[in-house]
C-alpha cells in the first residue's frame, strides 16, 4: 500500500474512534470539551531554567471574546491538559458543585477541645500580608 492509502485508513480509524468517544459522551450526558480560544500554552524552550514551566501566548481579540462568553461571576477556569499526541492545550473547566437538593452525608462534628481557636474575621478586600502576624515577603521572593 502507498503512504497516502495508509494515511487515509489511519485518518478513517481516528475519525471512527472520535465518533465512538463522542457517542459515549452523549450517552453519559457529558458535554463536548470547550477549548480555550486565543490561548496557547507551550512547553519551556530547550535550555530554559528549571523554574520555567512553560509559556502562555494570548491572542487578545480571541481571548477576550472567549472570556466574555464563558464568564461565570467574573471567573473563567481553564485546565491545562496533555493531548494523546503529547501537545498541551487549555480546556474550559465548567465544573459546578452539586445543588444542595442532593443528599449529602452529615458533617462530622469535632469536639470543642480539638477545634482550632477562632480567628477574627478580616475585612473584605484587605491584604493578609498587611497583618502583623503574616511573615514578611523577601524582595524577589514569589509568595506562592
Amino acid at each position: 500500500m502507498s503512504d497516502t492509502t495508509d494515511d487515509m485508513e489511519s485518518g478513517a480509524a481516528l475519525y471512527e474512534a472520535y465518533l465512538e468517544r463522542k457517542q459515549n459522551n452523549m450517552d453519559n450526558n457529558k458535554p463536548d470539551p470547550v477549548f480555550a480560544d486565543g490561548f496557547i500554552f507551550k512547553r519551556p524552550r530547550e535550555g530554559a531554567p528549571d523554574f520555567v514551566k512553560g509559556a502562555l501566548s494570548i491572542k487578545v481579540d480571541e481571548a477576550i471574546a472567549f472570556l466574555q462568553k464563558h464568564n461565570n461571576a467574573g471567573w473563567v477556569n481553564l485546565d491545562l491538559k496533555n493531548s494523546q499526541g503529547g501537545k498541551l492545550y487549555l480546556q474550559l473547566n465548567d465544573w459546578k458543585p452539586r445543588s444542595q437538593d442532593n443528599e449529602q452525608p452529615p458533617a462530622v462534628q469535632t469536639p470543642a477541645a480539638e477545634q482550632p481557636p477562632a480567628q477574627a474575621p478580616t475585612q473584605a478586600g484587605t491584604n493578609p500580608q498587611d497583618s502583623q502576624d503574616a511573615p514578611a515577603i523577601v524582595e524577589g521572593d514569589i509568595p506562592w
